[in-house]
């Protein structure tokens, strides 16, 4: 299964809330994909319970890591996996001797084989206010202990 694919299960608007509650009330379009390839960073059984329950990041050691910490004091336990996208371009670079930066024809070769990229298909489910503290409370309970939202999110 191609890294696309796997990543898309995680394209819900109930994994974005999760991921908004951790980053502080705060998630751009850019954090939650990386945020989506560092979850499969996390193992197949950590992604899969994720996926199913978004809550279910509050029982992962790397996301009790970040509890009661800001965002600026992460550092390495920084909860996104950028680099895991650039892979396969890398890959195809050294396979084909083509260190086409932008990667034009890799992307074109992938995009005629795969079709839409994921992130252009949007998210499943609804949309909610993470910042809605009884919805918070009610979707997201551990997670919402372990990350409160400060006045100014």
């Amino acid at each position: 299964m191609c890294l696309d694919q796997v990543t898309r299960q995680a394209f819900t608007w109930e994994l974005v809330a999760a991921a908004e509650r951790i980053f502080g009330g705060r998630c751009s379009d850019d954090d939650f994909c990386y945020f989506g390839l560092w979850m499969v960073g996390l193992g197949k059984d950590a992604f899969g319970r994720a996926v199913l329950d978004p809550d279910a990041l509050a029982d992962t050691p790397e996301v009790l890591r970040l509890a009661g910490r800001t965002w600026r004091t992460w550092g390495d336990d920084w909860p996104g996996w950028e680099s895991l996208d650039y892979v396969a371009l890398e890959a195809h670079g050294l396979v084909t001797g083509d260190p086409d930066e932008c990667g034009d024809a890799f992307y074109a070769a992938v995009g005629t084989r795969r079709g839409e990229h994921v992130v252009s298909q949007g998210l499943a489910g609804k949309r909610w206010n993470v910042r809605d503290e009884d919805e918070a409370a009610r979707r997201l309970p551990r997670l919402s202990v372990l990350f409160p939202l400060s006045a100014d999110a």
